[in-house]
């Protein structure tokens, strides 16, 4: 009997020493945390937005060899989130089958009215006239623009229009 309880005590001794440690092993591992961290990335692009003040220019009649002053303004905002240069182009004037040239619109950061002054607008898509000017971010710049005519009584008469681009380019 002596061996027994020997035997038994030592079953139980091994018992308390495994569960002692298996105990908090397990606990560990059933409870054990684990981590890792993702990088995450958005890349916002650079934009800059036209927004023109009006879309129609009305220069009024022009006699032959006449001008429109350049007091015709249309104020450029840009309403994107990086400064912008101002590019304009414009197409030739046309009235039915008669055109004269997109040069004969004139544009000015000033307004001049005793006559036409400034430059003269490039024929689009392939002339397009780097104004030079830097337009900031929800900043505006007003833009003046001016015709002549001056194919003097060559030109048939008749309402002539024109398509002018403004592009601010970022």
């Amino acid at each position: 009997m002596k061996g027994l309880k020997q035997n038994i005590a030592i079953i139980a001794a091994t018992i308390c020493i495994v569960a002692g440690l298996l105990a908090p092993s397990l606990s560990a591992l059933a409870f054990a945390n684990s981590s890792n961290t993702v990088t995450a990335s958005v890349t916002v692009p650079s934009n800059c937005i036209v927004s023109l003040s009006t879309a129609i220019i009305a220069f009024g009649a022009i006699n032959p060899l006449g001008n429109a002053p350049t007091t015709n303004a249309v104020t450029d905002t840009n309403d994107g989130n990086t400064a912008a240069n101002i590019l304009l182009s414009g197409t030739n004037w046309v009235y039915s089958s008669n055109s004269f040239f997109a040069a004969n619109t004139i544009w000015d950061f000033s307004s001049h009215a005793g006559g036409v002054k400034g430059n003269t607008l490039g024929l689009a898509p392939g002339n397009i006239v780097d104004t030079f000017n830097v337009i900031a971010t929800s900043q505006a710049i007003a833009l003046y623009f001016g015709a002549q005519e001056n194919n003097g009584l060559t030109q048939s008469p008749g309402t002539y229009s024109q398509t002018i681009t403004i592009e601010n380019k970022c």
